[in-house]
């Protein structure tokens, strides 16, 4: 929300920045413009009040040498002085006199009788034409009667090209400077963006691996608490099954309440023994030993295992793997405790029997080991927690077997998924890399260390 927030406000107002900016540039052109043709209408009329005298006094060699002088003054380009029918009767260039003229600037003036300007196209010459019409005032009328309104035109052409030009400067340099100063504030709207968003990574970085600082320092006090208390209930549980099996040989096999009473002791015990050893196992930092393994194997291995010791369950075990894998790195003791422990969670999940699926696929250069069950499935907000240590939902246990495997998956480089839906099943896939020779250490002939 904030990043969407910045880039918002940004984008906005830069583009204000533009608008103010092009706009300034803009009326700074028009203006110059303005101002341009301003100064040609104030020479154009201190001509016209030049000619007026001598035009008056019918001195009208006068009238054109001074057209001629006026027209050689730079940025003038044509000055021409017609009669009512548009017939050139004097001008700055004398091959034009007596001819018609082709500016429709002095038709304009004639037909509308107001003072007109425009540019012209008049050959190589662009040009800002002024007319200015000759009006047959009383003090005209002693000569050419009142009959008629408009005695001609004046018309005065300045050479626009230099005066193009120098404004196309400003204007070029107007746009370079808003340009520059865009491009400027673009570049700091990315670097501030930028700068913002590594700080929020690193605000993010630092929680979380504040919040993995706590989780570590707190797992490690867990650990060594279970560690130190396993270590004292496993003495009275060896001396317990010992002491169970000496009175089992000392009753008679007839006693069948009795045995069951033991045989039940013994199945508690096992139970018991077999929690601290995961507490032990968790709390113990384990080092992996590589072979060059056919996962495979180690699962059929496993299976046999797992079915000797779960055969009255009801449980249909199907197997799929895949003879295309290749030898891979593996730690088999921990692949094998991985085994187990997801096999056993599927058939717990499945106290009434039903299909368990194990198998393996090759995928690119990760191997996969996918364990289905059609148990009881596991509800959303259990899924988030159930790799975290010392989290069970079950009447019995503590929580570790799964966070085992999390443990001895990652360690391998490898990590952990599943899919489940309630009352359809579970599927638990664990994805593991295919380690090339480059990643091991040589530790003898047979065993490697990453």
């Amino acid at each position: 929300m904030g990043n969407r927030l910045i880039l918002i406000l940004g984008v906005l107002s830069l583009a204000f920045l533009v608008v103010i900016v092009s706009s300034h540039s803009l009326y700074h052109y028009h203006h110059s413009v303005s101002d341009q043709k301003e100064k040609g209408w104030v020479l154009a009329n201190t001509i016209a009040k030049s000619l007026e005298l001598p035009m008056l006094e019918g001195e009208m060699t006068t009238v054109q040498e001074m057209l001629v002088t006026v027209g050689e003054l730079e940025n003038l380009k044509r000055i021409h002085l017609t009669d009512c029918e548009g017939i050139i009767r004097y001008s700055s260039i004398p091959s034009r006199i007596n001819t018609p003229t082709g500016s429709d600037v002095i038709r304009r003036a004639l037909t509308e009788k107001r003072e007109v300007d425009a540019f012209e196209q008049r050959g190589a010459d662009y040009i800002f034409s002024l007319a200015l019409p000759i009006y047959n005032e009383k003090r005209c009328q002693s000569c050419h009667g009142n009959k008629i309104d408009i005695l001609g035109v004046l018309r005065v052409g300045m050479d626009w090209e230099p005066i193009r030009k120098s404004l196309m400067t400003v204007l070029r340099r107007d746009v370079i400077v808003s340009v520059t100063f865009f491009v400027f504030i673009v570049v700091i709207s990315i670097l501030f963006q930028r700068l913002y968003n590594n700080a929020q990574q690193a605000y993010v970085h630092l929680q979380q691996t504040q919040q993995q600082l706590i989780k570590t320092e707190k797992m490690a006090a867990i650990g060594q608490m279970a560690a130190a208390i396993s270590h004292d209930l496993r003495n009275p549980l060896t001396g317990i099954k010992m002491a169970t099996y000496y009175l089992g040989s000392k009753i008679d096999k007839s006693e069948v309440e009795i045995n069951s009473i033991l045989q039940d002791i013994e199945l508690e015990i096992d139970y018991a023994s077999n929690v601290v050893t995961n507490i032990l196992t968790y709390s113990r930092p384990t080092e992996l030993i590589y072979t060059m393994s056919n996962i495979n194997k180690i699962i059929e291995d496993t299976m046999h295992f797992v079915n000797l010791k779960n055969r009255d369950k009801g449980i249909e075990l199907i197997k799929e793997y895949d003879n295309t894998i290749p030898e891979i790195l593996l730690d088999n003791k921990k692949i094998k405790q991985i085994i187990v422990n997801l096999l056993s969670n599927s058939m717990q999940a499945m106290p009434n029997g039903g299909q368990l699926k194990i198998g393996t696929k090759l995928n690119q250069d990760n191997v996969q080991i996918i364990v289905s069950d059609a148990g009881s499935g596991i509800e959303k907000s259990v899924q988030e927690r159930i790799f975290t240590p010392f989290f069970t939902t079950k009447a019995r246990g503590v929580g570790l077997g799964l966070s085992i495997v999390n443990n001895i998956v990652q360690k391998h480089g490898g990590k952990i998924d599943l899919i489940s839906e309630i009352d359809k099943g579970t599927v638990f896939t664990v994805t593991l890399p295919i380690r090339k020779q480059s990643d091991i250490v040589l530790e003898d002939d047979e065993h490697v260390r990453l």
